[in-house]
């Protein structure tokens, strides 16, 4: 599991900023602004287990192992 949930804050990372189409585990979806960032640490990089999607003016908190997939919008 924990390699799969990093896969997902790669790509969290990776797409920070863009419009994308967050997969969740239960079926659902969320097409919105990615919001993820990183906190620099003493022993390395620390990658936050919540990312944010903006859909329209609502922000949407969503747990990293919730998501199945995060895609262009």
């Amino acid at each position: 599991m924990a390699d799969y949930t990093q896969s997902i804050k790669d790509q969290a990372v990776a797409m920070n900023g863009q419009t994308v189409v967050v997969n969740l585990i239960g079926g659902q979806s969320l097409t919105g602004t990615l919001a993820y960032t990183t906190a620099p640490k003493y022993y390395g990089t620390v990658y936050p287990d919540v990312l944010t999607v903006t859909v329209s003016t609502k922000a949407h908190t969503v747990r990293v192992d919730h998501v199945s997939a995060i895609g262009q919008g």
